[in-house]
């Protein structure tokens, strides 16, 4: 395992000449992280979320299709009205039987909520979808759960609403607290591993 975390950490080490990467995979549920690397918003620079990209990778290691960010090139591809990220991701979608989209965000590790469901108030998902998370997400290590506690992922620019609006799929946003992911150097812990699982249990419930 710690090979297989290692692996995933160098793969964003690495140079890469495009701003983003779309990893193919067999299932029908996607995985994307669009703030794997730093950003940009509106002119003012944003953290990256490194621990979603290192998530998405071991997610596609049991066969989910992903998309992960790779380079700064000073644009938000959960934000910029025109992105071609989210474009990449449609078309991906759209021409290989993709059913659902699952969108990985990091919060502040300051913040009570360990994980937010952002459902877009039901726009962009179901209640149905939501509660295959709920219920996945459930663990002792998880907890507090919120559904559109914190961001919702509704606004019109964000990966969940362009990819429900354009290829008519749900799809939810998962916003995971900081403390669940281990530092740069470190090993992950517990709490890390308890996300893992339940997200592969709900990729093949969803699936």
């Amino acid at each position: 395992m710690r090979e297989k975390i290692e692996a995933c950490r160098r793969f964003f080490e690495r140079e890469h000449p495009a701003s983003f990467e779309l990893l193919p995979g067999p299932g029908p549920v996607m995985i994307s992280a669009p703030h794997s690397v730093g950003q940009m918003r509106e002119g003012r620079p944003k953290a990256a979320e490194p621990g979603t990209g290192l998530l998405a990778l071991l997610l596609h290691g049991d066969g989910c299709p992903v998309i992960v960010k790779t380079r700064n090139l000073g644009d938000d591809a959960n934000f910029d009205p025109v992105s071609p990220y989210r474009e990449a991701l449609c078309r991906y979608v759209r021409g290989h039987g993709v059913r659902f989209l699952l969108d990985l965000h990091q919060h502040s590790p300051e913040r009570a909520e360990m994980i937010d469901i952002g459902t877009g108030r039901f726009v962009n998902g179901s209640r149905r979808e939501a509660d295959v998370l709920v219920r996945r997400l459930s663990g002792p290590l998880l907890q507090p759960l919120s559904v559109d506690g914190l961001f919702s992922g509704g606004g019109p620019n964000t990966v969940c609403s362009q990819t429900a609006r354009d290829c008519r799929i749900p799809c939810l946003q998962l916003e995971l607290n900081s403390r669940l992911f281990p530092g740069p150097k470190e090993a992950p812990g517990p709490a890390f591993f308890a996300l893992w699982e339940a997200l592969r249990g709900a990729v093949s419930d969803l699936a």
